[in-house]
């Protein structure tokens, strides 16, 4: 399973020759498994010069005769030479495309983490709630608590007189305070259920009136993390809650990257805490200074990399500024940036071609 454990293995990798990247979107919705084994090849073509044979055919082997087409997105990363080998089938297509390079290309893997990474969903209604946890599309674990029943306003007579208005009404306000009670004991499994799994965001299902006042209840620490809501049955399967749930994320994301490429280009604008374009950018990541790195996702640019303390340019120096070491190239400068960042604490958000214009990479720096 691919979680951010795994995505820190990766940004720490660095081979001596190189590596096969190669994301394939799998889709089944799209086209069958014959005509991605089709894709698969041709994409591999741009490759064969650049990486050895046995990375090819390794990749080949494994999507001809051991992937199971379970999944929506599938991730390779080889290197047989140093027994580097990956394999992640997700739940959640992915751009299809092959890089290489002296490190596995982790940057469509960071974006998904960034979009898909562990998130909970608390699916209510005036007695209960459905908890589930998603981890990059996956259901991971779900748990759910049942509260008091409601009677509400019976006809006819009776002792109580509930046929009655005040009948009625009191009935109504009994049920009212079952509600918040119900409500109550629902937050309190939710605040367990977060603490455990410690999702990044939260969203919230039902009813409207019902979502809304469940909100009400919740500490303020889970109501800053909470990403979005929308109306659903208690009954609706986890699959439908799964894919209703993406989409809202998809769409948080996408308004979420433009509002990010206007602050980083603002910023940087105006002489503060930003860079624009990649030189600019290497020297903050170099710093430690990125908060928040922001490139295009089709963007490479040959670069070059100290042997000794790691300093990135893209210029040809005879030894590096900092510490006198000697350079080599490398075949993927912004790559390299990804890794540094998040060796260094910062993340990464990869942003639709065009969007930061010539710069094609920027960063929100933390000082």
């Amino acid at each position: 399973m691919f979680d951010e454990k795994l995505l820190r293995e990766l940004a720490a990798l660095e081979a001596a020759g190189p590596v096969l990247s190669v994301y394939l979107n799998v889709d089944p919705t799209q086209h069958t498994a014959d005509e991605y084994k089709l894709i698969l090849r041709d994409l591999l073509k741009h490759a064969e010069c650049k990486v050895d044979e046995a990375d090819i055919e390794a990749v080949k082997h494994y999507v001809s005769l051991q992937y199971d087409w379970s999944g929506r997105g599938l991730v390779l990363f080889s290197r047989q030479a140093e027994d580097l080998w990956y394999a992640f089938s997700l739940p959640i297509p992915v751009p299809s495309g092959v890089t290489v390079a002296r490190k596995p290309y982790i940057s469509p893997l960071v974006e998904l983490d960034g979009l898909y990474g562990r998130y909970a969903v608390a699916l209510v209604d005036r007695r209960g709630a459905r908890l589930f946890l998603f981890q990059m599309g996956e259901l991971m674990d779900q748990n759910g608590v049942l509260g008091d029943e409601l009677h509400g306003p019976r006809k006819g007579g009776g002792s109580s007189r509930v046929g009655t208005r005040s009948g009625a009404m009191d009935a109504s306000r009994k049920d009212a305070e079952v509600v918040q009670r119900n409500l109550r004991d629902v937050a309190e499994e939710l605040i367990a259920f977060c603490q455990e799994y410690q999702p990044r965001r939260l969203l919230l299902a039902g009813a409207e009136p019902t979502v809304a006042q469940f909100q009400d209840v919740l500490p303020t620490y889970l109501q800053d993390v909470i990403a979005g809501t929308f109306n659903a049955d208690m009954d609706e399967n986890p699959t439908e809650i799964q894919e209703r749930s993406l989409a809202i994320l998809q769409n948080l994301n996408e308004q979420r990257k433009k509002a990010l490429v206007e602050t980083v280009i603002t910023t940087a604008a105006k002489g503060g805490n930003g860079v624009l374009r990649l030189d600019d950018t290497m020297s903050a990541g170099h710093e430690g200074r990125i908060q928040v790195l922001v490139l295009e996702r089709n963007y490479h640019e040959v670069g070059y990399h100290c042997t000794q303390c790691g300093y990135l340019t893209t210029q040809t120096l005879d030894a590096c500024p900092f510490c006198s070491g000697s350079f080599e190239q490398i075949a993927d400068a912004a790559e390299a940036v990804v890794t540094q960042v998040i060796d260094k604490g910062g993340s990464v958000q990869v942003v639709d071609n065009g969007m930061l214009g010539d710069a094609r990479i920027g960063a929100l720096l933390r000082y």
